[in-house]
């Protein structure tokens, strides 16, 4: 069971949210706010293990959330709700420590599947994010995301879990791909985030994209 809580301060849509999402199977909302602040302090007895949380709410917005969350827990994750799709929002967002990020008109499958892969693979880039990004840092060249090190020598075994990583295989998914177990390809993973100094997996992407690393079969 998935559990999942809300920040949102629209009744009607938070309420509609949550209705949403306790109807799909596996998913359980257990805490729901009108801010960003109230969801901070029903974290450590809600304990979900995804939050989606809106942009533009009063008393902390989206991104001061994702702050203040990110200080004492680096595990959450965590889903930034917009209407907001421009490239610099979307960067914005992911650098802020955010694991993805969701429009207000996606459909009902395309959240629970968000919600999914942010679970199974620690991130969520749909291809409108995606390219989005690639477009951002590949083309416009404004804004780049910074990291501890511009250039970072990857193993061979790296590369390819950073390739399935990057076309959203899941853990499992890769370790069966690569005949390895599921810790070895976790710790694999593990160790590219530390070599970037990402927060999370959306960083680990966001430098293959920047530095070219990703496969035109990609």
């Amino acid at each position: 069971m998935i559990r999942v809580g809300i920040a949102e301060d629209q009744k009607i849509f938070r309420q509609g949210l949550e209705n949403l999402l306790n109807s799909f199977s596996g998913i359980k909302v257990v805490c729901t706010a009108e801010n960003g602040l109230e969801l901070v302090e029903q974290l450590e007895t809600a304990h979900p293990d995804v939050v989606l949380v809106d942009y533009r709410m009063p008393v902390l917005n989206g991104l001061e959330t994702v702050r203040k969350i990110r200080e004492t827990n680096e595990g959450l994750r965590i889903l930034i709700l917009s209407m907001y799709d421009d490239p610099e929002f979307v960067e914005t967002t992911l650098e802020s420590g955010a694991n993805g990020y969701l429009s207000k008109d996606d459909d009902p499958e395309e959240i629970e599947k968000a919600i999914l892969s942010t679970v199974e693979t620690g991130y969520y880039l749909n291809d409108k994010t995606s390219k989005i990004l690639i477009t951002k840092l590949m083309h416009q060249g404004k804004m780049s995301p910074k990291f501890d090190k511009d250039k970072i020598e990857f193993s061979a075994f790296e590369m390819e879990v950073l390739q399935l990583i990057c076309r959203e295989f899941t853990t499992l998914e890769i370790a069966d791909k690569l005949c390895k177990s599921t810790r070895t390809i976790e710790g694999a993973r593990t160790a590219m985030m530390q070599k970037v100094g990402s927060r999370n997996v959306v960083g680990l992407v966001m430098y293959a994209i920047k530095n070219n690393l990703i496969s035109q079969s990609v």
